[in-house]
């Protein structure tokens, strides 16, 4: 009875295995033959998603001239766990890199992780790419980032045009996938204030790759694959050939200059001296260039047109001027007397030789100190206010209307917003109710604690020509072959000074350059409307400033210059802003030994 069973059991167990074994091959059947989505997960596993970088959006001048370009080069990744057969003497041959340099990355990727593509050589050129292509047979686990570095057709305009730099671990980690390693992004000027516009948007390749991570061919013959968006190409409102010869006058010089389309608000041209060349910052030698600027003693990084903030000199007395015509504490007729600087107050601020006494035109025409501190005397201590501070805060409220001592809004970062001191600065420094028109009297001439941009010079001179307004000073024009399409809205700002008054500061205008303190700058024909200043300059010698407008009748550009420790304003800020003004207006120089002169001469040492 009990061997009769062995046998019984013995069926049983084999049946069961047979049982097992056909359940299992019919699952592996189902998976392999029937399921789909199985197969496709099959694939899945080896598919590489490749990120597709789109090419920036060219950036084009005025005219729609090729200004800024893409060139295209390569980013080189290792996946450690795919690479097989290196030579790292052949592959730093092939990149052109040291061995010892190229084996350290390799370790550093190692250390990161060996499942994760490391970035290992930055602006691999294509000739280089290709080579090393040839090689990937033999020598695995390499991948490449097409991406585009930025190419200057005119090396100019860096300090608005900006620079690109690779994205931060933390903006990668905000970005929401926007941007991975490698990335670049605009990091200044007008490639970060415009970046959605300019980057495009990413797309994706799925490709199939074998076991070593090599490329074989498209995944589903690219159904899945997502397209690029290329980056929309910008017209800007600067005039690429105006910008290049207003940089030419500023060789061996240290100081800046605006030139302002007064009607719209377009830049026709920015300078910042000493500029660099942009292509600098565009290739495999970026941060070391990067670091050689930054660390010169003239600071040819620094924006001097929309960041430096320098007093302004006489040429502020036009807003003085203009102040008290509107506040009724000064008449056009009324005349002060000058000797050799102001009487009511010993003599002080000084002034020059000139005819004495004058008037409003004629005190604009010679710039004289004595008649201006009168008008900024007469107005804070004028019986219609009540008290000095009060009348100090009226005509201030009147500076913010001019863009004084506050941003104006322009399409590029980092903007300063010059330094207007308030009542409550007085009275923290010579204590509340002891300080008046007397203790503040820098005011009166544009010195003192009163300090303006560049660009702030030049939008009044916008103000003044348009008669009492102007549209906030902007770089971007519109999109490139799409120029209903608006991206930007600027606002139109108007003062409240009523427009009769903006007649006769620019008659003393047109006698200050016609036979005044800025003769220097006078064309005939050319119609300029300016004035001089030489702002004190606590650190060493003065600096030589200019702004006006032409013609005075239909202005088309206003302009503001200043040339940094160059003494009086007729010196070098006066013909610089003439020989700009005509270049635009008629395309021409009439006087191309002026021209020589200033393009020749340095003022700094090399």
């Amino acid at each position: 009875m009990r061997e009769a069973r062995y046998p019984e059991r013995t069926f049983y167990w084999n049946a069961l295995l047979v049982l097992s074994a056909l359940l299992l091959v019919g699952r592996l059947a189902q998976l392999q033959l029937f399921s789909g989505e199985s197969r496709r997960q099959a694939e899945l596993n080896t598919v590489r998603r490749v990120e597709v970088v789109p090419p920036r959006g060219v950036l084009r001048d005025r005219k729609e001239r090729l200004w800024v370009s893409n060139v295209p080069y390569f980013n080189l990744f290792l996946t450690p766990k795919e690479a097989q057969g290196l030579d790292t003497i052949d592959l730093a041959r092939l990149l052109e890199v040291s061995p010892e340099w190229f084996r350290q990355r390799i370790q550093q990727a190692r250390q990161y992780s060996t499942a994760k593509p490391s970035l290992i050589v930055r602006y691999v050129a294509f000739p280089r790419y290709a080579a090393l292509m040839e090689n990937t047979w033999r020598q695995t686990g390499f991948s490449a980032q097409v991406l585009h570095r930025r190419h200057y057709l005119y090396p100019i305009g860096a300090h608005f045009l900006g620079y690109l730099s690779e994205v931060t671990p933390k903006e990668i980690a905000d970005s929401e996938g926007k941007y991975t390693l490698g990335n670049l992004i605009g990091r200044s000027g007008l490639e970060r204030q415009y970046e959605n516009l300019i980057a495009g948007r990413k797309g994706y390749r799925f490709i199939v790759v074998d076991a070593m991570g090599r490329e074989l061919y498209a995944y589903e013959q690219g159904r899945h694959d997502i397209p690029p968006v290329r980056g929309s190409d910008l017209v800007l409102t600067v005039d690429a050939e105006l910008q290049q010869f207003a940089e030419s006058l500023f060789t061996g010089k240290s100081g800046a200059l605006v030139a302002i389309e007064p009607a719209t608000g377009e830049i026709l041209c920015a300078v910042s001296a000493p500029a660099y060349d942009p292509n600098l910052f565009s290739g495999e030698r970026a941060q070391q260039n990067w670091q050689t600027l930054h660390s010169m003693p003239r600071l040819p990084l620094y924006n001097r047109f929309s960041q430096g903030m320098y007093p302004p000199g006489s040429t502020f007395k036009l807003l003085n001027a203009l102040i008290a015509l509107q506040e009724s504490t000064l008449t056009p007729e009324v005349a002060y007397p000058c000797a050799m600087g102001y009487i009511r107050n010993g003599g002080k601020p000084a002034c020059h030789a000139h005819p004495s006494p004058l008037n409003l035109i004629g005190a604009i025409q010679h710039s004289c100190n004595a008649y201006f501190a009168s008008v900024y005397t007469d107005l804070l201590h004028h019986s219609k206010y009540p008290r000095v501070d009060i009348a100090y805060e009226i005509w201030r409220d009147y500076l913010l209307y001019f863009g004084v001592g506050r941003r104006l809004g322009i399409d590029i970062p980092s903007e300063k917003p010059g330094n207007l001191p308030s009542k409550a600065y007085y009275d923290r420094y010579y204590r509340a109710g002891r300080w008046n028109a007397y203790t503040t009297i820098s005011n009166s001439i544009g010195q003192g604690e009163i300090l303006m941009t560049p660009l702030q010079m030049a939008n009044v001179m916008c103000i003044i020509a348009n008669r009492g307004y102007y549209v906030q000073p902007h770089f971007l024009r519109y999109i490139y072959r799409q120029p209903s399409r608006q991206v930007s809205y600027f606002d139109t700002i108007r003062v409240p000074i009523a427009a009769e008054h903006f007649e006769r500061i620019i008659q003393g205008m047109r006698l200050a350059v016609e036979a005044g303190t800025g003769y220097t700058a006078y064309v005939p024909g050319m119609d300029l409307c300016g004035k001089t200043g030489t702002a004190q300059n606590p650190h060493g010698q003065d600096h030589s400033v200019f702004v006006g407008f032409a013609p005075w009748d239909s202005p088309k550009i206003a302009i503001a210059v200043i040339v940094e420790n160059a003494g009086w304003g007729a010196s070098w800020a006066a013909p610089i802003a003439s020989l700009v003004v005509e270049k635009y207006l008629t395309g021409t120089i009439s006087r191309p030994h002026l021209l020589k002169y200033i393009q020749e001469t340095r003022l700094i040492p090399q």
